[in-house]
């Protein structure tokens, strides 16, 4: 991680002209959260400090609204009281930016990608979960919750993230987290507004859900998924596509069609079997276009 004093504010405000003001003033006007009257640390500037803070995790807070000029009256290099930065956090909240990241999202992610970027004119995404540990209040316990082992109750707070990222330009076009206690499987639903069509979206096998992969391929045109299927997976044969390539019909579990009871009794993908033994589930449909030794290989190249 970078020293924010190694960055100067001529060089912060070079990286700011990636994020044009008039998306923040957007932002704040979307949500009603602008400034109303003068203040040191006005909202379009708290924006920043959050920014800043994502940036340069292990310095004070303090440090960067003076190193970065985030003060109205900087030039005096003066910073304001801590707690008016903390304050100043608490009265700009959460919507400002959750606006803020959907509108950067959806400008960097519409860039068109050159062929090597795609698979056969398929743009790539990945779902995957992280869990990052919260400051230990009573508050934070009890809306995020932690880990258990058998020695007891983890020594943080945890907050559970998933997100959809392109694999291309390591860009995330989404993200859904909140507490640890909800699994990832909930979070990863919340995901599929953001996917573009004309994609592939490669999950690993705790991702295996009927309920989330058929809603995957249906929410647009093209919205396809890959991923390693699980060693236990029952199946039968409906058609073979190849060596090792078929059209297969899958349970779905009484459990899952209790909680979403649109989904039929089977569903369908297609099942890869490679020589080395490893298996694979797509919606990938079509042997010609998608031949299995190609969409096993771009499984085994990006994870």
């Amino acid at each position: 991680m970078c020293s924010v004093t190694g960055l100067s504010p001529e060089a912060f405000d070079r990286f700011g002209q990636l994020i044009p003001a008039d998306w923040i003033e957007h932002a704040l006007q979307a949500t009603g959260t602008a400034s109303l009257r003068r203040r040191r640390l006005p909202a379009e500037r708290l924006i920043w400090l959050v920014i800043g803070l994502a940036l340069f995790r292990n310095e004070p807070v303090w440090h960067i609204v003076r190193q970065l000029g985030l003060a109205l009256d900087s030039e005096t290099r003066v910073a304001p009281a801590p707690s008016a930065t903390v304050q100043g956090r608490q009265r700009l909240g959460e919507a400002p930016l959750a606006h803020l990241f959907d509108q950067i999202s959806r400008a960097w992610c519409a860039a068109p990608l050159p062929a090597t970027g795609l698979f056969q004119g398929l743009r790539l995404l990945a779902v995957d979960g992280v869990v990052w540990s919260a400051q230990d209040t009573a508050e934070h316990r009890d809306v995020f919750g932690g880990g258990h082992s058998q020695h007891g109750e983890g020594s943080w707070p945890q907050v559970r993230a998933v997100c959809l990222m392109d694999v291309h330009t390591h860009l995330i076009r989404a993200a859904a987290f909140g507490a640890y206690t909800t699994g990832e499987l909930s979070y990863a639903h919340d995901l599929r507004a953001a996917t573009p069509d004309h994609s592939l979206t490669i999950f690993d096998r705790a991702y295996y859900s009927a309920a989330l992969l058929w809603a995957w391929q249906q929410a647009g045109e093209q919205r396809h998924w890959l991923m390693r299927a699980k060693s236990s997976l029952r199946y039968e044969v409906i058609r073979p596509l190849g060596e090792g390539d078929a059209w297969v019909r899958l349970p779905v579990s009484p459990q899952a069609r209790r909680q979403h009871p649109h989904l039929p009794v089977f569903w369908e993908a297609r099942l890869i079997i490679c020589s080395s033994g490893r298996r694979y589930l797509t919606s990938l449909a079509d042997p010609i276009r998608h031949p299995a030794d190609q969409v096993a290989a771009c499984y085994r190249q990006l994870c």
